[in-house]
């Protein structure tokens, strides 16, 4: 692995180091985002922040929200497999934008927000609706991530408040065993709001992607999706061995 791009900017080492086509970012020694032009789908934790879109019919996701932008891996999968007519990302760290501009090519297919995103949702966003939301608001300390957002029921409702009547939510959570706990699991109008919630997960990672929705998720148009991924980008395919899918509620 080489890197290609190294900065120690205020109190953060940034890296953007290549595996063949795979580019990567780590920031403080934290491995943030990924992506390969050739292999949108490369058996990472990055598949599964768009995976959940993939249960939809193609077009109909045209508003997507990225919370937590990173250097833009979620982003260039999303445009490059579900082709959203709006990718917003909003990112804390402008270094990150400008590393999603200048080596991952986002500046394009994404309007890029350097902003708080809990403040961006609350006062910014202007009545913006969106099909599919991405909450993955996470810092580093130490050399691990660390949430830097709350989860408790005024945020979610904030987030439901953005979100289309069909839309698609996605909370990333690296504590697992919280699942149970949160709001859409437990208060009475967000259960109603998402009825259905789905877990997604990979070996290699305690992370799990979880989607909350008022509309059932389609195994066959995921697998047709998947299909019609396979034969354009044929280094996917077999990739879809390796997703853990778990029904928390349907």
């Amino acid at each position: 692995m080489a890197v290609i791009w190294s900065r120690a900017i205020e109190a953060n080492h940034y890296e953007v180091r290549s595996a063949g086509a795979t580019l990567r970012l780590y920031r403080n020694g934290v491995h943030h985002s990924q992506f390969n032009p050739n292999r949108p789908l490369g058996g990472g934790i990055w598949d599964l922040l768009v995976l959940p879109a993939l249960y939809r019919t193609q077009g109909s996701c045209k508003d997507a929200l990225i919370l937590g932008f990173g250097a833009g891996a979620a982003g260039r999968v999303l445009a490059e497999l579900v082709k959203p007519e709006r990718i917003v990302g909003v990112e804390l760290d402008p270094i990150h934008l400008s590393i999603a501009d200048g080596f991952f090519e986002c500046s394009q297919g994404c309007e890029l927000i350097a902003a708080d995103a809990v403040e961006w949702m609350r006062g910014g966003a202007e009545g913006s609706q969106f099909d599919y939301i991405l909450d993955d608001l996470y810092a580093e300390e130490s050399g691990l991530p660390i949430r830097c957002a709350p989860m408790d029921i005024d945020w979610f409702h904030t987030l439901a408040g953005r979100l289309r009547p069909d839309g698609i939510l996605l909370m990333n959570v690296i504590e697992p065993e919280k699942l149970p706990f949160l709001p859409p699991m437990q208060d009475q109008d967000l259960c109603a709001r998402f009825p259905h919630v789905w877990s997604f997960r990979i070996e290699g990672y305690e992370n799990r992607i979880v989607a909350f929705t008022n509309t059932a998720f389609d195994q066959a148009q995921f697998e047709a999706n998947m299909h019609r991924i396979c034969r354009r980008f044929p280094r996917c395919s077999g990739v879809g061995k390796a997703y853990q899918v778990e029904i928390l509620r349907a």
